[in-house]
């Protein structure tokens, strides 16, 4: 079985979406299946194809770059060959491109799915509202052709501005979450960065992009520090500084983290397989999204497995891994007040941080993806 993914961005990128797209795709190689990977060039740097743990990727040369996505009649042309090849065309949405993959699918008689991971909210703007309508038209297009949907959850889907027209092609299924494994080195390598003695640590995972709502965390900070009686503690971030079209919100958290210096360090990127030497420093981890670009935060249940608590917002989606295993507290998004209300109650309330990671890791036991992908794909 020949396996086709479109994805706008792969490995190195980093995001929870291309997390997913390289986890289920590696996997899925070690079983047999063949996997390829349709990307965009989103580096010049990188080579127009190479094969990583069995999967072969091949990307797209852009033409111009158009907020966060790409034009490209490259990516076309290799949609066509891509799909001629494939048995089943698995579409990443959301995606732009990717109608040119479930429309040659289409076309060939192949079986065609779209994986709707999130519904993309652009800042304000006039321009950012026309890529929006087109995004979401392409999206649109692309959940028609396709004769599965796939999603997290079933509150995601509820609540989908666009899932509401196909919710009978809608099957649900958790994102591949890793159980990771903490390495001394890089633990050690952190904590430096961190600093001694170890304060109380308060993480984000995420990178600087509007829809993560990291300024809120900042803005608790002083009522934190209020609610702990001054007890030393840090907000640390590990994520990518300098995520594609995020330039003004970047510049927008680094005047805030100024205000702040005492209290929060960026440790930048670190790598997936390293996550697990940060979330075993945290004593919270916080997800204050603000939006439905996030969908449901692979991260909080990657810390939930380590047995570290959640504060998260009050999304559809993301509120499911808190409500599924009581694993933290769900606040009202946007909300500073709460955020810290919130943190403040975990960190002096031992009775929430009694671990129940094993609750977690049964309920999102990567296996059960897997298999629900497996039989998906195999079924003719």
């Amino acid at each position: 079985m020949k396996l086709l993914s479109t994805i706008t961005y792969y490995s190195p990128y980093m995001s929870g979406l291309t997390l997913y797209a390289k986890r289920l795709t590696e996997r899925l190689a070690a079983t047999g299946i063949k996997n390829k990977i349709l990307t965009m060039r989103h580096d010049r740097k990188l080579p127009v194809r190479e094969l990583i743990n069995g999967v072969e990727i091949v990307r797209s040369r852009p033409l111009w770059a158009v907020s966060k996505g790409f034009i490209s009649l490259d990516f076309i042309f290799k949609s066509l060959t891509c799909c001629l090849w494939a048995d089943v065309i698995l579409v990443n949405l959301p995606e732009f491109e990717g109608i040119a993959a479930a429309f040659f699918g289409k076309i060939f008689g192949k079986k065609v799915i779209a994986v709707y991971h999130c519904e993309v909210i652009l800042p304000d703007s006039f321009a950012n509202k026309l890529i929006q309508s087109f995004l979401n038209f392409s999206n649109w297009l692309t959940l028609y052709l396709s004769e599965t949907i796939i999603t997290y959850t079933d509150d995601f889907a509820d609540h989908s501005r666009l899932l509401s027209s196909f919710r009978q092609k809608v099957k649900v299924i958790y994102p591949p979450v890793e159980r990771l494994k903490v390495n001394k080195r890089t633990q050690k390598i952190i904590q430096d960065k961190i600093g001694r003695p170890k304060p109380v640590l308060i993480g984000i995972a995420a990178r600087l992009a509007a829809e993560k709502g990291v300024e809120y965390a900042l803005e608790a900070i002083p009522i934190i520090a209020e609610k702990l009686k001054n007890k030393p503690f840090k907000i640390i971030i590990a994520g990518p500084l300098s995520p594609i079209g995020e330039v003004n919100y970047k510049q927008k958290i680094l005047n805030l983290a100024r205000q702040y210096k005492a209290s929060v360090v960026f440790l930048g990127e670190i790598k997936a397989e390293d996550m697990g030497s940060f979330y075993s420093l945290l004593d919270v981890l916080v997800l204050p999204s603000v939006n439905s670009t996030e969908a449901f935060g692979m991260v909080q249940v990657e810390a939930m497995m380590m047995g570290v608590p959640v504060v998260a917002s009050d999304l559809p989606g993301v509120r499911v891994p808190i409500k599924k295993t009581g694993m933290g507290i769900i606040v009202p998004v946007a909300n500073s007040q709460k955020l810290a209300e919130a943190i403040a109650k975990i960190l002096l309330n031992k009775k929430i941080n009694i671990s129940k990671n094993d609750v977690a890791r049964k309920e999102f036991d990567i296996h059960k993806t897997l298999d629900f992908y497996q039989q998906l794909i195999l079924k003719r």
